[in-house]
């Protein structure tokens, strides 16, 4: 064997012998399994609504995903409803006809991470955590009396109720059931109340598929009752005396058999001091007379007793009575200022508008029916009708209807709406600004608003003109 072939032979062998080195080497590297997800551990669920149910989790490590599932609670079957990025921690479930959530019913809720780059998911409760929704609290509790001692209970509508439960409480005695109604309704005649004593309400709301109440109001709303007085009859064997004969147009010697004209202005003046005796109690602010508001007070008076609403007669809110008017209380059947303002103070929804620190005026309406029925109204504003203020909209190199500004009166104090207002009369129509090459972007109290604010939904009219300026965003 020459030379050269020693030489080729010898290289042959060791290639050989390099590549089997290399395999063994990689042979020996072990071998790293994909990533996996750690196991989500649940913190808490609850029921936040009649149809909505939060559940909460911590964090774990490998995760891009978080996947929450939910079932009937006893089922074997998960139901996959959303998938979330590693960002969050908690998610609140909203019935809808896909993923329903039935009042009353129990239902089961686990939480399952996931690595969307591995494909792998993470070991997870299979118990998960479990609850139930109920009918929601009823709010907006209020009473009146009428003038054959019937009591008319009236609330909001709750939602998940198929029907509401009355009960009634008389003084310091524990509360009876007095009836129960469907939830087509909102109002309930008491026509027996207990005389001569205050009788309190709770209403709640009740599903009747899986026999669940919801949480009623925790103070209801109570109304004094007057106990019916019988007129003793004179004898008829009495003669008359002169002067007490009871034709038309002789009505006797004594003034007292007759009772003194009611003063709506006595009323309503009385019941202002004793709101304003009450917001001092709570560190509010104490609110101003204004005749402007007093005046459409007395109409809103007279016209919830041919409606007893918010909603006037002629199917609008009761806003529309002032421009300014933002907030209203209203009842009916309360004999005097005192026991009226006691029975707003006893009713949560009302008190709470009662002792709103932003209102700083108020009118109170009184109106007294041809029955003798009392009726009352408090509205609120937040703002002085006399007082004239503007808005200028201000057009920032843009074009206003023309112009490169636009201004609008008010009241001193009123808001106005722009967009998202509570109610959708209430969004005032302002022209858009246009300019070349830019889109509007909404109006701001500053030429320089920061990248994350939101335009303003709403403006008030001041007496040095309340100044806003459009933003406006480059097309390219």
């Amino acid at each position: 064997m020459d030379t050269v072939n020693i030489k080729k032979y010898f290289y042959q062998i060791l290639s050989i012998f390099a590549a089997l080195l290399l395999a063994f080497s990689i042979a020996q590297i072990p071998v790293q399994a994909a990533a996996k997800p750690g196991t989500v551990k649940l913190s808490s669920i609850k029921a936040v609504n009649y149809n909505k149910i939060n559940i909460k989790w911590k964090k774990t490590s490998g995760t891009t995903n978080y996947i929450i599932y939910y079932k009937e609670a006893g089922s074997k079957k998960w139901i996959k409803i959303k998938t979330l990025d590693n960002t969050k921690s908690s998610y609140t479930h909203t019935s809808s006809s896909k993923y329903p959530i039935v009042v009353g019913q129990k239902y089961t809720y686990t939480v399952k991470a996931y690595n969307k780059k591995t494909k792998k998911s993470g070991r997870y409760s299979k118990t998960g955590l479990t609850t139930r929704t109920v009918p929601a609290t009823v709010y907006g509790l209020g009473a009146g009396l009428t003038g054959d001692n019937t009591v008319n209970v009236s609330w909001n509508p709750a939602g998940g109720t198929t029907h509401y439960v009355i009960y009634r409480k008389a003084n310091d005695s524990a509360p009876s059931k007095i009836a129960t109604i469907s939830s087509k309704y909102t109002r309930y005649e008491d026509k027996n109340p207990v005389e001569g004593v205050t009788n309190t309400y709770f209403v709640f709301g009740y599903s009747s598929k899986f026999k669940v109440y919801g949480d009623g109001s925790n103070t209801g709303v109570s109304i004094k009752v007057k106990k019916k007085v019988t007129p003793t009859p004179e004898p008829t064997s009495k003669p008359e005396k002169p002067g007490d004969n009871n034709n038309d147009n002789n009505h006797g010697d004594n003034d007292d058999d007759f009772d003194d004209p009611v003063d709506p202005i006595a009323m309503a003046s009385e019941v202002l001091r004793l709101t304003n005796i009450e917001r001092a109690k709570e560190g509010a602010q104490p609110l101003k007379y204004n005749k402007t508001i007093q005046d459409a007070a007395m109409i809103r008076a007279k016209e919830i007793s041919v409606k007893f609403s918010h909603e006037r007669p002629n199917g609008t809110s009761y806003k529309t009575i002032l421009g300014c008017v933002n907030g209203e209380n209203i009842a009916m059947g309360y004999g005097d200022a005192e026991s009226v303002v006691e029975g707003w103070m006893n009713s949560s929804g009302h008190k709470v508008t009662m002792l709103d620190n932003r209102y700083q005026y108020l009118g109170v309406g009184f109106y007294e029916s041809d029955n003798g029925n009392y009726y009352w109204v408090q509205d609120f504003s937040t703002g002085n009708p006399d007082a004239s203020g503007s808005i200028v909209f201000n057009a920032n190199g843009g074009l206003i209807n023309g112009k490169s500004s636009y201004t609008i009166s008010g009241s001193a104090g009123s808001q106005v709406w722009l967009y998202d207002a509570p109610e959708q009369f209430e969004v005032t129509n302002i022209p858009v600004p246009i300019r070349d090459g830019f889109t509007f972007a909404g109006w701001y109290d500053t030429l320089t608003p920061s990248s994350n604010r939101k335009p303003l939904k709403m403006a008030i009219y001041t007496s040095n003109g309340m100044m806003l300026y459009a933003k406006w965003i480059p097309n390219n």
